[in-house]
C-alpha cells in the first residue's frame, strides 16, 4: 500500500513557475514511474565541497569516525555526523558513493541546522535526511526521506524506480538531490526515486551521516541556484 500523502500545509497554486512546478510535483507524488520536475540550471557550475585530500571546511560533529584515505571519504562505522562549515538555500547536491557492507547505514543531510541531538548518536536536531542505507526495503529503504526535527513536509517515493536503480555493495552511486524552495527531489543514478513538499528549512548545512555502517564517498559537488 502507498503511504498517505499529507497535504494539509499545501497553499492555493497560483500562476507562477514556482507553484506551477509544486503543482505537478504534488500530482506526480500520486503516481508511479516519475520523470524529473524540478529543472536543472544549465549555466550554475558545480563546485567541489570536498577535496579528495582531507576535510577542510568540514566538521566532524560528536566524535563522528570520517577519514580521508586514497582519495575517498570513508565513514567508519560509529555515529556522529560530518558537517559543511558553510550553508546552503536553492541547490543541486551530488554525491557518489559506495557501500562497503551488505546492509551498510548513513544519510545525507540537506538544510540542517547545526545543532545535534544530546544522545549518544549525536544526530542533527533540525533537518532532513536522505537516506544512504544499503535496502531497497523496510521502513526507510535507500533514497527516503527521513526528518531530524525539522517541521512537517509530505513525500513519497517509488521503490520500483529504487529498484530498478540500485546497485551492489561495491558498486560506486550517485545522488543528486535537488532544493528548490520548499521542493526537494532525489534521483538515484539517474531515476527520481523521492519527491517532497512543505520543505520549510530554506537554507542550512549539508551532512554525512555515521550510523554504523562503512561507506566510501569519492564526489560531494553543489550547483547553486540565485
Amino acid at each position: 500500500m502507498k503511504p498517505e500523502i499529507t497535504r494539509s500545509h499545501m497553499k492555493p497554486v497560483a500562476l507562477t513557475r514556482y507553484r506551477f512546478i509544486q503543482a505537478v510535483c504534488v500530482s506526480m507524488m500520486a503516481t508511479v514511474g516519475w520523470a524529473k520536475v524540478l529543472p536543472a540550471a544549465p549555466n550554475a557550475k558545480a563546485i567541489a565541497l570536498f577535496n579528495g585530500k582531507n576535510l577542510d571546511h568540514w566538521v566532524i560533529e560528536n566524535d563522528g569516525r570520517f577519514s580521508v584515505r586514497d582519495g575517498v571519504l570513508c565513514v567508519d562505522r560509529g555515529t556522529g555526523w560530518l558537517r559543511s562549515e558553510e550553508t546552503f538555500g536553492d541547490f543541486t547536491l551530488i554525491v557518489e558513493f559506495r557501500f562497503m557492507d551488505e546492509g551498510a547505514n548513513s544519510g545525507i543531510f540537506v538544510r540542517t541546522g547545526p545543532t545535534s541531538n544530546e544522545d549518544e548518536n549525536g544526530w542533527p536536531d533540525n533537518g532532513y535526511q536522505v537516506q544512504c542505507m544499503d535496502a531497497l526495503s523496510g521502513p526507510v529503504p535507500l533514497g527516503t526521506m527521513i526528518s531530524y526535527g525539522a517541521p512537517p513536509f509530505a513525500h513519497e517515493s517509488d521503490l520500483d524506480a529504487l529498484r530498478g536503480a540500485y546497485k551492489r555493495v561495491g558498486r560506486w552511486q550517485r545522488f543528486e538531490i535537488t532544493c528548490r524552495g520548499e521542493l526537494l527531489q532525489v534521483e538515484l543514478n539517474g531515476s527520481v526515486i523521492t519527491m517532497a513538499t512543505d520543505i520549510k528549512n530554506r537554507t542550512g548545512h549539508i551532512g554525512i551521516q555515521a550510523e554504523h555502517g562503512r561507506l566510501e564517498i569519492r564526489k560531494i559537488k553543489i550547483r547553486q541556484y540565485d
